[in-house]
């Protein structure tokens, strides 16, 4: 007999998140799904319709967690939090084997419209994440959260074929170099596993040292 009423939602979509990370988004089967949970796949389509279907409100529910999880971080201004931002995509990332797998079904997503408006709805939430712990830089605030999201996504395309195997402690040690680079300071000792607590209207660490012009002594005549 099939499981219909002993197998809940939540379970379904378990299972289907593990077969679109085993298989990929032009992978995803309701059959799949189906032996996965342990139902028939006609009992799959009786809760959710179709393939499509299910996919969607896949991807809704997990924009949806992600979009709350962002909402938990820091929201001060400055590079701790935005050494927060780095850790939180390092711990989403996962192991360099998810990396591939992860570009190909965005790309996958974007080439559907309703996945595609999902994507971009987390990308929103991503960058206005950003904007929000974006300190005051030599640019304007958008340009500058473009480049600090050009600077994960090119990290995490690096990922890849380095011999690094924490996500988390790469993007962050990445993250202070471009902060650095930026001259934005930020606490030296902050790692993405024990992160810095940011008291609010508190001056966080600097870690950028800027050079002091020399001082020039006056002689007495």
């Amino acid at each position: 007999m099939a499981r219909t009423q002993t197998v809940s939602d939540d379970e379904i979509f378990t299972a289907a998140r593990n077969v679109i990370a085993r298989r990929g988004a032009h992978g995803f089967t309701l059959t799949d799904v189906a032996a996965e949970v342990g139902l028939s796949r006609a009992a799959v389509i009786l809760r959710f319709k179709s393939t499509q279907a299910l996919k969607v409100q896949l991807m809704i529910r997990m924009a949806d967690a992600f979009i709350g999880l962002l909402d938990q971080l820091p929201t001060t201004p400055g590079g701790d939090s935005l050494l927060q931002v780095a850790a939180f995509i390092g711990r989403h990332l996962g192991d360099r084997k998810s990396v591939p797998s992860f570009f190909s079904n965005y790309a996958a997503n974007m080439q559907e419209p309703e996945l595609a408006e999902i994507e971009k709805r987390r990308g929103a939430a991503l960058r206005d994440a950003i904007l929000r712990v974006m300190p005051k830089t030599r640019i304007d605030r958008e340009e500058a959260a473009s480049a600090f999201s050009a600077h994960l996504t090119g990290t995490i395309m690096n990922f890849v074929a380095v011999e690094e195997t924490d996500s988390v402690d790469f993007l962050v040690r990445r993250t202070k170099n471009w902060l650095l680079l930026a001259g934005i300071p930020f606490s030296a000792e902050f790692t993405g596993h024990t992160p810095a607590k940011i008291k609010p209207g508190k001056a966080q660490t600097v870690a950028v040292k800027q050079k002091s012009k020399p001082r020039v002594r006056r002689s007495s005549k």
